[in-house]
C-alpha cells in the first residue's frame, strides 16, 4: 500500500507548530529524560537473572498507570499475578499487605484490576500472544520473558518474532515491551580490576540478549535492568540504562555509560529514585548499614527492613 501523501504533510505541519507530543513520563526526571511511554513502540529489555526485571518493569507501568491511567496486560509466565498485584498494592500504599486491612485491599485490587490484565502462565506461540493482546482495549503489552515462549531457538525464528513485533505495533498503534535473558558469556563478564565494583557482574548490552543484535536491531527503544547482587551497599540498587531511543524528539535519551537511573528497593514499598516516589511518598529513612568489616553474617537479622520477612522480588 502506497503511503498517504496527506498523511506526511500532516505530520510536517504539526511539527512545524510544535504539536508533536512528547511520550509520557512519570513526574522523575532522571527517568523521564532517560525513558517515556511512546504509542506503538516496540521496546526490548535485558538483564542478568535475579536483577529484577520483571518488578522494575511493573512498578514503571504502575507509576504511568496512576499518572495518565494507562492500560496493559501482562504475560508474565515465571511469576505468579497474585504476587505481582500485592507487590503493586503495597508500592501504591506504601505498607505491607498484612498491614492493611481487607477492605483497603479489595480496594486497591480493583484499582490495579482497572489497569492490568494477565494472561493465564500457558505455553503460547507469538501469534497466540499476540491475538490475546490485541483483542482487549490496551495501552501496552508485556512478553516476560522472550524465552518463555513456545518458539524455535533458531536466528531465523528470532527476526520472524521481530517482525511480527513490528507489525503488531503499527497494526494495532499497541506498545510492545519484550523482556529478554542474556547469553551466557555476558553472564560471566565482570567489572575490571581497579574498578569499584571489580568482580561484580557487569551490565550486559544491548548485542548480549540472547538472538545477538538483532534484537537491539529492530527495537525503538531498548533498556537494561542491572543490579549488584551480593554487593554489601549496592544490592538494594537498581541500575536503569537506556541503551537506545529512535526518537529522540519526543523524549528519552541514550544513558551516559556510567551514569544510568538509579532507583533505590526502598524495602519493597515502591521504587525511589532520589527519595522522590511517584507513587506514594512514603520513604523510608536511610538504613544505617554496619561497618562493611562486620558484615560478614548475611544471615543474621540487621533490621526487620531488609530481614528474610522482607518481601524481595529478585
Amino acid at each position: 500500500m502506497i503511503v498517504n501523501k496527506e498523511e506526511v504533510s500532516k505530520y510536517l505541519q504539526e511539527y512545524h507548530e510544535g504539536k508533536i507530543s512528547m511520550g509520557k513520563g512519570i513526574g522523575i526526571s532522571e527517568i523521564d529524560n532517560a525513558i517515556r511511554f511512546k504509542q506503538s513502540e516496540l521496546t526490548i529489555i535485558n538483564g542478568l537473572d535475579n536483577v529484577g526485571k520483571t518488578v522494575t518493569v511493573l512498578w514503571y507501568y504502575l507509576c504511568l498507570s496512576y499518572k495518565h491511567n494507562l492500560k496493559w496486560i501482562i504475560y508474565s509466565g515465571e511469576n505468579q499475578p497474585g504476587q505481582l498485584v500485592r507487590q503493586m498494592i503495597q508500592w501504591m500504599t506504601g505498607k505491607r499487605l498484612n498491614e492493611l486491612t481487607l477492605g483497603e485491599v479489595f480496594r486497591y485490587e480493583l484499582m490495579i484490576e482497572g489497569w492490568f490484565t494477565f494472561v493465564k502462565n500457558d505455553f503460547y506461540k507469538s501469534t497466540e500472544l499476540f491475538k490475546i493482546f490485541e483483542d482487549g482495549d490496551y495501552n501496552g503489552c508485556l512478553v516476560d520473558p522472550y524465552t518463555g515462549m513456545n518458539r524455535e531457538y533458531t536466528h531465523a525464528a528470532n527476526y520472524d518474532f521481530l517482525n511480527e513485533s513490528r507489525d503488531f505495533c503499527n497494526r494495532t498503534k499497541k506498545s510492545l515491551y519484550v523482556n529478554t535473558h542474556v547469553v551466557s558469556e555476558s553472564a560471566r563478564r565482570t567489572y575490571p580490576a581497579g574498578h569499584e565494583f571489580e568482580g561484580y557482574p557487569f551490565p550486559p548490552s544491548k548485542s548480549s540478549s540472547e538472538g545477538g543484535q538483532p534484537f537491539g536491531n529492530r527495537c525503538d527503544g531498548f533498556w537494561t535492568i542491572h543490579r549488584l547482587v551480593g554487593h554489601p551497599l549496592m544490592q538494594y540498587k537498581t541500575l536503569l540504562f537506556s541503551r537506545k531511543v529512535k526518537d529522540t524528539e519526543t523524549g528519552g535519551s541514550v544513558s551516559d555509560i556510567n551514569s544510568p537511573v538509579m532507583l533505590d528497593f526502598n524495602s519493597g514499598l515502591g521504587f525511589t529514585i532520589n527519595g522522590e516516589n511517584p507513587l506514594n511518598n512514603t520513604v523510608k529513612n536511610d538504613l544505617e548499614l554496619p561497618p562493611l568489616e562486620l558484615n560478614n553474617d548475611f544471615d543474621a537479622e540487621v533490621d526487620d527492613l531488609y530481614s528474610d520477612k522482607d518481601d524481595l522480588p529478585y
